[in-house]
């Protein structure tokens, strides 16, 4: 099987407008709602390939129910630990007029002891996965050393687990040597605690986080597509020109296509241009909607891939 864990997963709710105005009124026309949280979209594209995926996730109150049932409308297999708290909402306003979005992200309530021993006890005891995504921020008061004490658990497994964090959290992750991680540009700076200023210093920081142990390092730069290294070398794969109508969840998407790859079979640099292939049909899409299948095929066969 191949599971997605999302600690502090969310409610989005999609606003377009032409442009904010300050102390007035802004009338929009009905938002689009989705589940959010990089694990969550993650796991939703891997659903579009897979029908055996499952996504592990808290979820509480009103809103809770409401992530469950659209999961439920897109096919997401949800493994679900119930819990006390009000899930969080985010909420993104999209400027039709200046081309620009805004995100208003809640940190999310606390886990309680026994809600978060529940979440652990469900990742790590009862299941085995083939690969294991996690994704996203966790909530607050959660150690930082959460995700990398699940890289540990499997440590003597099967179980290639892709991280897909930030801050703290990858890096004490990075620490116990996951299978892959798939930091962005800003991420990786953090990771490594200096600026990045050109695709060689991207690249040169991408290998040294691969000789810390981790076996592939992929760092996705946006309509640049992403570098990976890994055993197989150093590349870049490049998408296509598109038109970008939101960038929403398009790394998230990345993780998924790459996971799904790996779960499949595929080589790591196969499972990179799916992954980007997945990021940059989602960019393509309105609000949080992610990929669609038939355009991830399309925009597949149009990759370029250069080794460096």
């Amino acid at each position: 099987m191949l599971l997605s864990l999302c600690p502090n997963p969310c409610l989005d709710i999609y606003y377009y407008t032409g442009a904010l105005k300050e102390d007035d009124t802004n009338r929009v026309d009905n938002p689009l709602l989705s589940p959010g949280g990089k694990g969550v979209n993650a796991a939703r594209v891997v659903a579009r390939f897979c029908n055996d995926s499952y996504l592990a996730l808290p979820l509480g109150g009103c809103t809770g129910e409401c992530v469950k049932k659209l999961l439920e409308e897109e096919g997401v297999s949800s493994i679900i630990v119930k819990i006390a708290a009000e899930t969080r909402v985010n909420t993104i306003l999209e400027q039709k007029e200046k081309g620009k979005h805004i995100l208003i992200a809640a940190r999310g309530a606390p886990l309680n002891f026994e809600e978060l021993e529940k979440l652990k006890q469900t990742v790590c005891e009862c299941y085995e996965p083939e690969v294991l995504i996690l994704g996203g921020s966790v909530p607050p008061g959660l150690r930082e050393t959460f995700y990398g004490e699940i890289v540990e658990n499997f440590k003597e497994t099967r179980t290639k687990v892709i991280v897909d964090a930030d801050g703290e959290l990858l890096r004490k992750a990075v620490e116990k040597k996951p299978f892959a991680i798939k930091p962005n540009k800003y991420e990786l700076e953090r990771l490594i605690g200096h600026p990045l200023l050109s695709l060689n210093d991207v690249v040169n920081a991408a290998r040294n986080v691969k000789q810390s142990g981790v076996e592939v390092v992929i760092v996705s730069l946006g309509e640049f597509g992403a570098v990976c290294v890994c055993d197989e070398g150093t590349f870049r794969i490049v998408p296509p020109k598109v038109e970008v109508k939101n960038t929403v969840g398009a790394g998230d998407s990345l993780v998924g296509g790459f996971a799904y790859g790996i779960y499949a079979g595929n080589s790591v640099i196969d499972s990179v241009k799916l992954g980007v292939a997945c990021g940059t049909a989602t960019v393509m899409e309105e609000g949080t909607k992610l990929c669609r299948k038939e355009l991830v095929r399309e925009i597949f066969e149009n990759l370029r891939i250069e080794e460096i």
